[in-house]
């Protein structure tokens, strides 16, 4: 486990830090002490001898020295150290990244009883009058607010003591969330097993929350939608539980009015709260409520199949169904977080929890060969829902969705990869009127119809093709794209949402981690579908 500290000046790093290895047991690691004997001087004087821009590419490179060296460790990072963006995508992928804060009053009054603050000095404030430190203090807080923002937790120093502090860091990277990190958007994504119960603990974290609703369906209420709903209650909050129609075919704008209704009807505000609890038609039109309400109100999704796990409640994709298609009327809306706990599966049907693999499977080939020679390892314990297996399968996907919405929140390029399966997927599933045929079944033999046709194009082996083919049969998928290459379904391919003009955006694989965006005249992909039934 590796733990990073990071924080303003005078925030408690280095007390925090101690207290932290003293608990864990794990090595500590004090970067400024290292750069200092590295340097053969004090930080104070490089930074006057050499200046801010030369101290930080030092302190990356020492950085990322530690952690390709050390599997574990607590490490006590400078203050400005994760400003760099791409350091700080780095360590969030790498271990448990904390924010350590205080009041500003604090801050100041540790500042200026401390030495050897090179930013102090360097704007004049070391010797200076409070009002000149909290001055400062206040500027690095604005520069480096939505680099803090994106770490996986924040510690008040102030309201902690350094014992206290660190048992609570621990506890919380022993939880291991996903970041989603998007600057002051920032989310995270706790994938566990029994971990439903700290719900109402995540609401709190948010901060003031003046009211709720949870939106499930008749059949998620019964089973957690009404349970979840009394446990938030304990916050003392007003908390109304709404109960949908099952199905894709509820997915419309009338079951969006019932919840645009039902928030209005008992006073949500723009510091309320949404929370969908159910499979991907839940979370879509939660998602889409909640982004259109009031022009915008908080969501948390705690998705209850497989599907939603890996794929819909992550990345803020939010919508409803058109009798042109799937997914034409949406908003993009990210989450305030995701709680994905693998024994709620245990509520679904085997099928149901059988289709979400196609979703798997899809962000293993995308995310390279290590996921699919981990998948491959795994498919049978998939097939028949072992947990540990599936809690490796949802952390994959879900780490591998965080990294895609992060490069590209609103899909302008390489979040289209994961439409991989999807085009002739979309169109199974509108010619069938959404019923007959699950999500991730249609995904499945959508991925397959994908991998032929990128051979076709000369994108993908014949062997590779056949590899990923073979692993969604071990993982008791459908396979066989025969019964839906009709007219009437590949009619479908029109509605298509990447089509631009004449042409569609292809997601064409190639080998594990090697994906291409083709764009393909309609006609020509309608053809080329066509053949694979010859």
């Amino acid at each position: 486990m590796r733990i990073f500290l990071s924080g303003l000046m005078g925030a408690g790093k280095t007390t925090v830090a101690k207290a932290l290895a003293a608990r864990t047991g794990l090595p500590l690691f004090d970067v400024d002490e290292l750069i200092a004997e590295k340097i053969g001087s004090s930080i104070s004087d490089f930074f006057r001898e050499q200046g801010e821009p030369a101290f930080r590419a030092l302190e990356q490179a020492a950085i990322r020295k530690l952690v390709a060296e050390q599997t574990g460790g607590v490490f006590a990072l400078g203050g400005g150290a994760v400003t760099s963006r791409e350091l700080r995508r780095e360590l969030l992928h790498a271990g448990f990244v904390v924010t350590l804060d205080a009041s500003d009053e604090e801050l100041v009054r540790r500042v200026q009883a401390g030495q050897g603050r090179p930013l102090l000095e360097a704007a004049g404030s070391s010797a200076g009058s409070p009002e000149a430190v909290r001055a400062r203090l206040t500027q690095l807080r604005e520069q480096r607010a939505e680099a803090y923002a994106e770490c996986h937790l924040r510690i008040d120093t102030a309201q902690l003591e350094p014992e206290r502090a660190a048992r609570t860091i621990k506890e919380r990277a022993a939880e291991n969330p996903i970041a989603v990190p998007l600057g002051l958007r920032t989310y995270r994504v706790y994938v566990g097993n029994h971990n439903r119960h700290m719900l109402a603990a995540r609401v709190q974290e948010l901060g003031p929350v003046s009211s709720m609703l949870v939106v499930s369906d008749t059949q998620v209420g019964p089973a957690w939608g009404r349970a979840l709903s009394t446990q938030l209650r304990t916050l003392g909050q007003t908390v109304t539980h709404l109960e949908l129609a099952p199905g894709e075919s509820a997915k419309n704008l009338e079951s969006v009015d019932t919840i645009w209704n039902a928030a209005l009807d008992v006073g949500l505000d723009r510091s309320s709260l949404m929370i969908g609890v159910g499979g991907g038609v839940v979370g879509d039109l939660t998602g889409f409520a909640a982004a259109t309400l009031l022009r915008g109100v908080r969501v948390a999704h705690v998705p209850t199949t497989l599907l939603s796990m890996v794929d819909s409640a992550i990345g803020g994709k939010t919508g409803f169904d058109t009798r042109h298609g799937k997914n034409l009327v949406g908003a993009f809306h990210q989450p305030s977080f995701v709680l994905c706990d693998v024994h709620m599966l245990s509520s679904l049907a085997r099928d149901e929890r059988r289709a979400g693999l196609a979703e798997v499977a899809k962000s293993a080939w995308i995310d390279g060969e290590a996921s699919v020679a981990q998948l491959e390892a795994d498919a049978e314990a998939l097939a028949r829902g072992d947990e540990e297996a599936t809690l490796r399968a949802i952390r994959m996907a879900a780490q591998l969705k965080a990294r895609i919405v992060t490069q590209d929140e609103r899909e302008a390029g390489v979040r289209a990869y994961l439409n991989l399966g999807h085009t002739l997927a979309h169109a199974i599933e509108a010619s069938s009127g959404y019923a007959g045929i699950r999500h991730g079944e249609a995904v499945s033999i959508g991925m397959v119809a994908a991998c032929r046709v990128a051979t076709q194009l000369g994108r993908m082996r014949a062997e590779e093709a056949q590899r990923a083919e073979q692993l969604l049969d071990r993982l008791g998928l459908p396979t066989r794209v025969d019964p839906y290459l009709s007219d009437r379904v590949l009619s479908f391919l029109d509605a298509d949402k990447k089509r631009k003009g004449a042409k569609v955006s292809f997601v064409a694989p190639g080998q594990p981690g090697d994906i291409n965006l083709v764009p393909l005249p309609v006609d020509e992909l309608r053809q080329k579908l066509k053949a694979l039934s010859v």
